[in-house]
């Protein structure tokens, strides 16, 4: 998630660009979504634009998953030699997913006071701190398909058994729920596999996303014509969407949900085949795609502040203090208008841009 792809040479990395623009615009939606969340009031949420706006919004998790899958299902075929022996590139891949790690706990820290964690809202501050977001979702599901290749030997029984894992994780998901509640075990362990507290992305069934996406990587970009490219991406999305109806599930994250979402994403990646060097003026948004990590975790600071900084959501509090600093009765503000959400929405895109184009530009220096 937080680099752009390695390849040996040229033409591999021209054929993920794709996955990168898909990732960049993921993000994009992204940092729309969090700060209508955190600022829009609740009146403008029950427009149907607002509506149509949430459905686009429920694609950005799914995409940042297959994503994830499809460069790391590439990077292993590339270099399969060396990771199935243990070498540098084995070692490099799991720096990179202990990165996301660090990051993705950081970055849920509810505060710097550590002695508040024995305290009577000690069990509270440690579900906040180990719940299930997408990050941590991103390095469970890796570490997973990580660890599948000393088992599998060779790439394409390697991609079988992520596409198997995929299927089961997605069709799976009423027995886990069945199951889970009746196991003890920590809640932060459940959480990786199960909602059991305040998690929002347990392996099951978003490891889905990312295990379909080492077998769907492989399969779409094994060939290098864009025309080929979109043409199989566009493919696997109409069969994914034609099989999601006949897949229904009590849980609401069942198979017909992964199998849709599945199928709008890989119609997404079929139009970002058809992109190579960014037009004039986009180049921010491919580098939020290389630069993920980075860009998610700037965006997420500003809106929703860490354990020793506040957050743009912090904004209706401080304006309702100011107001009744003159009108002790007025109402509280929950929210702001539209033309103020956008406002803020593009000073949180101009600032993320910003540090995002200095740590690629600080990359490419070190490359040099």
């Amino acid at each position: 998630m937080n680099a752009s792809p390695c390849a040996p040479s040229a033409g591999p990395r021209m054929r993920l660009f794709a996955l990168d623009w898909l990732r960049g615009v993921a993000v994009l939606v992204m940092v729309e979504c969090h700060v209508f969340n955190a600022l829009l009031a609740a009146e403008h949420r029950s427009t149907r634009w607002f509506a149509a706006l949430n459905w686009l919004n429920g694609l950005v998790a799914p995409a940042f998953l297959f994503v994830s899958g499809g460069v790391i299902g590439y990077n292993l075929q590339n270099r399969w030699p060396d990771i199935v022996s243990f070498g540098a590139a084995w070692r490099r891949l799991w720096r990179r997913i202990g990165q996301i790690f660090i990051v993705a706990y950081l970055l849920h820290l509810p505060t710097p006071l550590f002695w508040q964690f024995f305290g009577p809202r000690g069990p509270h501050l440690v579900a906040l701190w180990t719940k299930m977001d997408i990050l941590q979702c991103v390095f469970g599901s890796l570490a997973i398909l990580l660890l599948l290749v000393p088992l599998t030997r060779a790439p394409r029984p390697h991609a079988l058994v992520c596409l198997a894992l995929g299927v089961l994780a997605a069709t799976s998901v009423s027995a886990v729920g069945r199951w889970a509640p009746a196991v003890s075990a920590p809640g932060w362990l459940m959480d990786y596999l199960w909602p059991t507290g305040v998690g929002k992305f347990p392996l099951v069934p978003w490891i889905a996303f990312p295990a379909l996406g080492v077998w769907l990587g492989r399969s779409i970009f094994s060939q290098s014509s864009m025309m080929v490219q979109c043409a199989r991406s566009l493919l696997a999305g109409v069969v994914f969407l034609s099989v999601a109806p006949f897949v229904t599930d009590a849980e609401p994250y069942g198979a017909g949900f992964v199998f849709e979402r599945m199928g709008w994403v890989l119609v997404g990646l079929a139009a970002c085949c058809w992109i190579q060097k960014p037009a004039r003026g986009t180049r921010w948004v491919l580098e939020f795609g290389q630069l993920s990590l980075w860009s998610y975790t700037v965006h997420l600071i500003i809106v929703y502040g860490s354990a020793i900084t506040l957050g743009l959501d912090s904004l209706p509090r401080l304006v309702t203090w100011l107001v009744r600093l003159r009108q002790p009765d007025a109402p509280a503000v929950t929210g702001f208008s539209v033309p103020v959400t956008l406002f803020w929405l593009a000073a949180v895109l101009v600032v993320t841009g910003y540090v995002v184009r200095w740590r690629a530009k600080s990359l490419q220096r070190k490359a040099k």
